[in-house]
């Protein structure tokens, strides 16, 4: 059976032509993903290292580990990594000769464009970060106070004054020297001595001794880091596991969207093939052929089919994962170092593919193996091939599946809290869209019906062919629709879904601060120094609250829904503001207990924490240490804000990213406004009135998300387009009989051009309001969602991708029938003996 499908394989080709491009294209994709995805995940190469000659480095842990509920271990990187105790310092000192690191906010002020500073600007003692990477081009080392070094970048030159921003406050210095750029960070270089009284925390510790007898002295209170393992103390090498993380995840859901839209490619190609043959099996069955082996040929087709498909497409995939590697370099997404590589992890992922692909073509003809088998020997001797139902048990109970799942997740949203939301509502699109592809044969004639139904009463019978074109030949029409229902409905509904959950994190930030006059933010700046803060609270007439963003850990309580066994150790965003501030300057959604009553002893978290009010709970701070404290109040979980509130106590060394302001009753409004300017002026600081301020959010899941749409709505965009094309190339290119019939007819080329394009424009247009109708549906779930907030958020309608995709499709459609019909129709128009 196999030689017998091979032949037919190398003597029918071109049958199998939409197959094989489908198939190619379908493991081209997915390989370009999975290499760039394995790539994200095996890559560990930060390059030179900023302490890359420093023998030893001792630094405290920088993450946090205990056992998780099933028997192994987690690890979460700190936020916020403590320094060295004194002890350990001490200890270490004595064993040999050291270095002291220090790391800490200086950042030059923007005086200009030469002298802008990065917001993630750092300084160091230049004892240290002459160990690796920094080279004087000109002037000298800082050696005293009120002496710096600067990067090449800066633009500065020994001897000029520039301003440095501190977390005290900016302060002035004397350009001493001139540091060649690096490429893994921007430093300002500082004195010893002058780094010390900036930052007296030591944050690692260099060491000239002996490793095993630096090793005792530490014993087990530090991090000892020789050999390969120093690049984990450069400087980028949290940002870049962070920015990894990052693109496995996008990558993880772009590749599980390529996914869902090469085997819905792949299998509709497969069926419409094979109907396309119909005939011909037909005659195989005439001829002493049993179902069974009329099955296990086209098993054997698609086999063969997938096995080759499939080797091309790893091989596009081989050259496609480089390229989008270094798109999303350039874009930011992605260390400038990250690329792919060959390595076994690239095998592994081409072998996968491979094996992926031609499972999606076994897979995707297992339904035309059945309707192969089923084919009648007295289907030969017609003329016409009719097409049989559509529609089977198999599809109907799968369809019917589909759209119960989706439904439910919908129903579901009202009820969950909105930190669930980003998990549970963008699960009911690509849910919708699988019920919608698998029972489309049902909407077909209905909405054919609708639509052609205003020009019923127009002359010619151009709209009346549409209609039955189009109905008649379901298989063909279900094969085009479906592509374009995943393309149009996937992207645009994960796209409004991404786009609300944005908002509602903006609008609850906003909520939270709305009852203030206004609010002193950052300028060009990562956090507010201590010296604004203090300038702005000396304004007289005004209340004033500094809210400062930290982390914390904990083991949330059990939850059947979400913890049925057990909860594992989970970072929250949280943030410190005087107590005194909250229910005046600070409004918190509070569902249980009273906010007003936090203390150094206490702490407010939400819902997602399953913890009650008066309970103790275990929390460990940005720096890992341990606490206890008590719960005095349960908030709301919102979409995107901070899980817990802490006293000021707990703030650490992160800058305060705001200082809220209320103009006390009696006081000038405009003379608390021109103070407010005068105190930010010269602090990298602006004071906004509340209207004007939009409130900043930790919103990188859904900035992930939206990028990862663009990324594969692009390659799917392009897939889809291929796949359009290809079916209806296929099914044009064989109706060259047809509309020779027409043509003798009467009917004119232009008629029957018109009549082609009517057809794809009424196929593309019946996945485009399928499509409509998930994005409403999802658009419906979230609204009955927001409902449940305390903030007036309006859903994200998907206005530009939606019509963007939706064009694409109908010009793509247009192209691929009405350029065969044209070629076709420029043949004589009396072959009608050819056989096929």
């Amino acid at each position: 059976m196999l030689n017998i499908a091979w032949y037919t394989l190398r003597s029918r080709l071109s049958a199998f032509t939409g197959t094989l491009i489908a198939l190619m294209l379908g493991a081209a994709l997915l390989s370009t993903m999975g290499l760039v995805l394995a790539a994200s995940i095996t890559s560990h190469e930060h390059g030179p290292g900023r302490l890359s000659k420093a023998p030893l480095i001792v630094r405290s842990e920088p993450d946090l580990s205990m056992p998780d509920p099933w028997g192994g271990t987690q690890s979460e990187p700190l936020k916020e990594p403590g320094g060295l105790p004194s002890a350990v310092v001490r200890d270490v000192s004595a064993v040999g000769r050291t270095a002291t690191d220090r790391t800490f906010y200086a950042q030059l002020e923007a005086g200009g464009a030469s002298r802008s500073g990065p917001s993630d600007q750092v300084g160091h003692p230049w004892a240290s970060a002459a160990l690796g990477g920094y080279r004087l081009v000109d002037g000298r080392a800082p050696s005293g106070p009120g002496q710096v070094a600067v990067p090449k970048k800066s633009g500065a030159s020994p001897g000029d004054q520039v301003t440095v921003l501190t977390a005290s406050g900016p302060h002035s210095f004397t350009v001493s020297g001139v540091t060649e750029d690096v490429s893994f960070e921007s430093a300002l270089l500082f004195s010893d001595a002058e780094a010390a009284a900036l930052s007296p925390r030591v944050d690692a510790l260099v060491s000239y001794g002996d490793e095993q007898k630096v090793r005792t002295a530490v014993a087990g209170r530090a991090q000892v880091l020789a050999g390969a393992d120093r690049t984990q103390a450069d400087p980028r090498a949290h940002a870049d596991e962070v920015a990894l993380v990052g693109v496995s995840t996008m990558l993880g859901m772009a590749t599980g969207v390529a996914a869902f839209v090469a085997a819905f490619v792949v299998g509709t190609t497969f069926a419409f093939s094979v109907a396309q043959r119909r005939r011909e099996l037909a005659v195989l069955r005439a001829t002493g052929a049993t179902p069974v082996q009329v099955g296990r040929l086209v098993l054997a087709e698609a086999a063969l089919v997938g096995a080759v498909a499939s080797a091309a497409g790893c091989l596009l995939g081989l050259a496609g994962g480089p390229v989008l590697a270094g798109r999303m370099s350039a874009w930011g997404l992605a260390p400038d170092w990250f690329q792919v590589r060959l390595g076994w992890s690239t095998v592994l992922v081409l072998v996968l593919a491979i094996l992926i692909g031609m499972l999606l073509a076994v897979l995707g003809s297992g339904v035309a193996v059945v309707r192969a088998g089923r084919v009648r020997p007295l289907e030969a001797l017609r003329e016409s091939v009719v097409e049989r139902r559509a529609m089977n048990v198999v599809r109907w109970l799968a369809g019917l599946a589909a759209l119960a799942v989706g439904v439910l997740l919908l129903l579901s949203t009202p009820l969950l809290p909105p930190a669930y939301w980003g998990d549970i509502t963008p699960m009911a699109a690509p849910a919708l869209i699988l019920a919608g592809a698998l029972l489309c044969p049902l909407a077909i004639p209905f909405v054919s019906r609708v639509t052609t139904a205003p020009f019923a009463m127009s002359r010619g019978a151009g709209p009346m062919l549409v209609r039955a074109n189009t109905v008649t030949a379901l298989r063909r029409t279900a094969a085009t629709v479906a592509p374009v229902l995943i393309t149009v409905g996937l992207f645009s509904a994960l796209w409004s879904t991404s786009g609300t959950l944005s908002e509602v994190a903006h609008s609850e930030a906003y909520e939270r601060v709305r009852s203030n006059d206004f609010v002193v933010t950052p300028d060009g700046t990562p956090g507010l120094s201590r010296a604004v803060v203090d300038k702005v609270r000396a304004v007289p007439g005004i209340e004033s609250a500094t809210t400062v963003p930290t982390g914390v850990y904990t083991i949330p309580g059990r939850n059947l829904l979400v913890f049925p066994a057990g909860a594992p150790l989970l970072p929250y965003d949280a943030f410190t503001v005087d107590p005194k501030a909250i229910g005046s300057l600070l409004t918190l959604p509070v569902e249980h207990g009273d906010a007003r009553r936090l203390d150094d002893n206490s702490i407010v978290v939400d819902e997602t924490w399953n913890r009650h009010v008066g309970e103790a709970v275990t929390v460990w701070l940005a720096d890992g240490t341990k606490k206890r404290l008590k719960v005095v109040a349960v908030t709301k979980a919102s979409a995107g804000g901070s899980a817990a509130v802490l006293t000021p106590k707990y703030a650490g060394r992160a800058l305060p990213d705001a200082v809220h302001v209320k103009v006390a009753a009696g006081a000038d409004r405009d003379a608390v406004q021109r103070d407010l300017a005068a105190a930010a002026r010269g602090m990298s600081a602006r004071a906004v009135p509340i209207t004007e301020y939009r409130a900043t959010v930790n919103d990188t899941v859904n900035q992930q998300t939206r990028m990862a749409l663009v990324i594969v709505g692009g390659i799917a965009m392009l897939y889809t387009g291929v796949a359009v094309a290809n079916t209806l190339t296929m099914s044009t290119g064989q109706r060259a009989r047809e509309l020779a019939v027409l043509r003798l007819g009467g009917a004119t080329p232009g008629q029957l051009l018109r009549m082609i394009a009517g057809e794809s424009l009424l196929v593309v247009g019946t996945g485009v309001l399928m499509a409509a109708v998930v994005v409403g549906l999802n658009a419906a779930g979230l609204w009955a969602g927001l409902q449940q907030l305390v903030v007036s958020t309006r859903v994200t309608l998907p206005g530009l991708p939606f019509a963007l995709t939706a064009g694409v499709c109908a010009v793509v459609a247009l192209l691929a029938t009405v350029l065969p019909a044209w070629v076709a129709l420029r043949t004589p128009a009396v072959r009608l003996t050819t056989t096929e």
